[in-house]
């Protein structure tokens, strides 16, 4: 009985081991960003051998992985504009973004370069966070956050297209699957297409300058779905 059990546990864990190998090796391939078609295999692969977290779940673990974060922190999100019905969940993940910069943890957030997430960018920015934009982030695909190198939470869309949102999630405990999807958010983060928020602020408002020199600053903000004083401050550096 007692051999039983012993070779019964060593086949969970041998089957453990596989599973994290298999994550790491799926996450190696993701990050390499191959065609959309083979990363959305990859994907449905993923899902069918991995512990599946709902929507709602995967908010809560949002929450919890920066409320538990010592260190650092980082993210690579759509950092689209939330629905009214994700304006709860936003709100406290905004929350706990600034209660773990307050408490020192260095906190750094990828969002694709789009003009319609520079909203979100800003919130993120206005609770501690450092923001950088970047064109070569997919707005649909893989989204996830790494805290302290020890734990990486990812979610991915129901389906492909820009707006899609969260669907389900993973939550992965492996400091190697994390070492992966950091290693990926620091080449692009140090990339020289990522720009800032107020960079790409600025850039947008020249743009806009230039086609109609007598627009506002308020029309400018409404547009942007940004507060006028930012884009104010943004006309007043350019001249």
């Amino acid at each position: 009985m007692v051999n039983l059990l012993g070779a019964v546990s060593l086949q969970i864990l041998l089957l453990f081991v596989e599973l994290f190998l298999l994550v790491a090796t799926l996450a190696l391939l993701l990050l390499s960003r191959r065609e959309s078609k083979s990363r959305e295999l990859m994907m449905q692969h993923f899902s069918s051998v991995a512990d599946v977290i709902t929507r709602q779940e995967y908010f809560v673990a949002v929450v919890d992985i920066i409320q538990k974060a010592e260190k650092w922190l980082c993210a690579s999100v759509t950092g689209s504009p939330p629905t009214p019905e994700e304006s709860e969940v936003i709100e406290q993940i905004l929350k706990a973004l600034k209660d773990a910069s307050e408490r020192g943890v260095s906190i750094r957030y990828l969002i694709p370069l789009s003009p319609d997430r520079l909203q979100m960018a800003k919130k993120y920015k206005s609770s501690g966070a450092e923001v950088r934009l970047h064109p070569s982030l997919p707005f649909s695909d893989v989204r996830y956050t790494i805290a302290d190198g020890k734990i990486t939470l990812i979610g991915v869309p129901g389906r492909k297209g820009k707006k899609e949102p969260t669907r389900k999630g993973y939550s992965i405990p492996s400091e190697s699957v994390a070492q992966l999807f950091r290693s990926n958010f620091e080449s692009l983060w140090d990339s020289p297409d990522s720009k800032t928020y107020d960079a790409y602020l600025k850039e947008l408002v020249s743009q806009a300058i230039a086609t109609n020199p007598n627009i506002s600053a308020e029309l400018l903000g409404s547009n942007l779905g940004l507060d006028k004083e930012d884009v104010h401050k943004a006309i007043e550096s350019l001249r």
